[in-house]
């Protein structure tokens, strides 16, 4: 169980509260299409989710297609927000994450698969020794082939009041088929801390190539058809000799 957790357990006992009360910071929605269901876990040690980063997933390394808003700045890049890499303190003041500012957009093209992949679950990992950057406030949609976006996912989960820490939400048992395409956009955290900003440490995405379907064969070239027509005529020519 984690720190936040048993210390807000402590404390609602105290105060002769449900312990359901742990739960007024956090919101998380999965769009009926895609069923699943999320785990969203929380500590008061700002490493403590570090090596549950994935360097394996269909994210890993990708260069976004769109990357706009992040505050890239004193080091901070948006690679960081898929390299597999969690990164620690101390270690300069980005420390291997990559800054949100309210409407930051990342947008991956996941392949050249052509008829797209299979998403299973999601993981997004954020932290901070300070100021509550360690909230995650975003949004996930997936664009299927040949089709627009659709939301997926809300993520709100900030149980850090401008408080160190660290946050891990996974987004499991997802039916997202056929997606060539995913989009993170990031939230406010509502005053939760300075400029209502946060940290992420990692964004996974697990999944496979989607097998099967339909496979466009193209249509043979005037050259192709003619050598073809010429072959014929000359095996035919033969067999009547």
């Amino acid at each position: 169980m984690s720190d936040i957790t048993t210390l807000t357990m402590r404390l609602a006992k105290v105060a002769g509260l449900a312990f359901s009360v742990i739960s007024a910071h956090a919101e998380i929605t999965i769009d009926t299409a895609f069923s699943g269901s999320f785990i969203e876990v929380s500590s008061l040690t700002d490493g403590a989710f570090e090596g549950d980063q994935s360097g394996s997933d269909l994210l890993n390394g990708l260069t976004a297609t769109v990357a706009t808003g992040w505050r890239i700045e004193n080091g901070a890049t948006v690679a960081e927000l898929n390299d597999g890499i969690h990164g620690g303190f101390p270690g300069g003041k980005d420390a291997e994450g990559t800054w949100s500012d309210e409407g930051a957009i990342a947008e991956y093209y996941l392949g050249t698969n052509a008829l797209g992949y299979d998403i299973t679950s999601i993981q997004a990992i954020a932290s901070w020794m300070n100021a509550g950057f360690g909230n995650q406030v975003w949004t996930v949609e997936v664009k299927r082939v040949g089709a627009g976006y659709a939301l997926l996912a809300t993520v709100d989960y900030a149980p850090f009041n401008n408080a160190g820490g660290a946050t891990k939400v996974n987004l499991t048992g997802l039916n997202a088929t056929g997606i060539e395409s995913i989009k993170f956009t990031a939230g406010s955290t509502a005053g939760k801390s300075i400029g209502d900003d946060f940290v992420f440490r990692e964004i996974d995405v697990v999944g496979t190539a989607t097998q099967g379907g339909y496979v466009d064969i193209p249509e043979p070239s005037s050259a192709t058809l003619l050598g073809g027509l010429l072959a014929l005529s000359y095996v035919t020519m033969r067999r009547r000799r």
